[in-house]
């Protein structure tokens, strides 16, 4: 049996594929919640709770609990099925078998990570490297699940892109890289404790343009390099949205990650003016990692090949 009498994919492989991402960004916001909340060692133990099987009844231990159970019963799992799912049935497809087998590994490192994490008191450079792998997971998800839906990756420049807009397919792939390193630059304000260093916005302190301490070095740091991203992501996502020529996916999805990136900017300041509360904060991980996702996509649509017959051949 063909993928599809299309070419296409069997439809529960593209349900389970989209779901995982979806779970996948659930975990990464409960890690969120997690570390906001201090509850890194609400377990001290590891892959225990507290000596035992079941966390004990208190906050911290049933949120760090919670990240684990949602890591080991469902995405986990749900990894593992769309892996041996890609070998079993999409084995020649390599847009396929790549990223599933992917997925699959980075899974054990973030497990392997987390566990490190907690056994070794939360040091800074592992809880971001805990954050890197796990949006570096969803973005994967995210090549999969767009694959499924749209076509194999032609890694060629699209040949839609015409006039002013031609330079978008490089600019959105630098944006989904600089996207990236602002969460990276994000988690070390947050693992330095200079996430309250500065207690306006958009300035520091209304006395001082340019702060001395080093913790509101850290914290202004981060908001330069987030005004930076900004200008270049809109500048080139506006690219996508710009002219007819691209397709409506490419045109929806810009709208949308600029639409998510302007959001993730009034939930920025609203942590400063909410008084850096564990919601906010949350809230603005979340709106990180959803512009994260839709940047991801958005480069994966640009060099799909949409229409393209798959070569593969499924076995039952």
């Amino acid at each position: 049996m063909e993928l599809s009498q299309s070419g296409g994919f069997h439809d529960w492989f593209r349900g389970i594929a989209a779901f995982t991402v979806l779970a996948t960004f659930a975990l990464v916001i409960l890690g969120g919640v997690v570390r906001v909340t201090e509850s890194g060692l609400g377990c001290p133990d590891w892959p225990g709770c507290d000596g035992g099987i079941f966390p004990p009844l208190e906050t911290k231990a049933i949120i760090e609990y919670s990240h684990r159970i949602t890591a080991s019963f469902v995405v986990g799992p749900l990894i593992l099925f769309l892996c041996i799912a890609a070998w079993v049935r999409y084995r020649r497809e390599r847009w396929v078998v790549v990223p599933a087998t992917l997925a699959f590994g980075l899974v054990i490192a973030q497990a392997g990570l987390g566990g490190a994490t907690v056994l070794t008191g939360l040091p800074g450079a592992t809880v971001m490297a805990h954050l890197a792998v796990g949006e570096t997971l969803v973005a994967v998800l995210a090549l999969l699940a767009v694959v499924a839906y749209r076509g194999p990756l032609s890694l060629k420049m699209p040949n839609w892109g015409i006039g002013k807009t031609r330079p978008f397919p490089v600019l959105v792939v630098i944006a989904g890289v600089a996207v990236f390193l602002l969460i990276l630059s994000g988690s070390y304000v947050t693992i330095t404790g200079a996430f309250a260093a500065c207690s306006e916005w958009p300035t520091c302190l209304s006395d001082k343009a340019f702060p001395g301490e080093r913790l509101q070095v850290i914290q202004m740091f981060h908001r330069y390099v987030a005004a930076g991203v900004g200008l270049f992501v809109l500048y080139s996502l506006h690219l996508g949205f710009r002219g007819r020529t691209q397709p409506k996916e490419i045109r929806i999805f810009s709208m949308v990650a600029v639409a998510l990136f302007a959001a993730q900017v009034v939930v920025g300041a609203a942590v400063v003016f909410g008084d850096f509360s564990q919601d906010m904060r949350a809230l603005h991980l979340a709106m990180a990692t959803s512009v994260w996702i839709a940047v991801s996509a958005l480069v994966v649509m640009t060099f799909s090949s949409p229409g393209t017959r798959w070569g593969g051949v499924t076995h039952g």
